[in-house]
């Protein structure tokens, strides 16, 4: 699972508070990836995106992500 941010856009605390929330909701501790891409901010899990800022132009609301990590993570158990 990891999360990918944009440094130049100072999104790493959004990143790593995202990150510490799911840890303490599924004890997985996410990634954290610095990207060059301007404006990014994406959630994988097992590979699979499940957000996209690039793509919704907003953040994400942390607990539709932890809801959507504990579907995959509970389907693949």
């Amino acid at each position: 699972m990891s999360i990918t941010y944009c440094g130049t856009c100072n999104y790493r605390p959004i990143a790593a508070s995202l990150a510490r929330m799911i840890e303490a909701e599924t004890g997985i501790k996410p990634g954290l990836i610095h990207s060059p891409d301007i404006g990014a901010f994406e959630v994988r899990v097992n590979d699979e995106l499940i957000f996209s800022k690039i793509e919704t132009g907003r953040f994400p609301e942390f607990t539709k992500i932890i809801g959507a990590v504990k579907g995959i993570i509970g389907s693949s158990e």
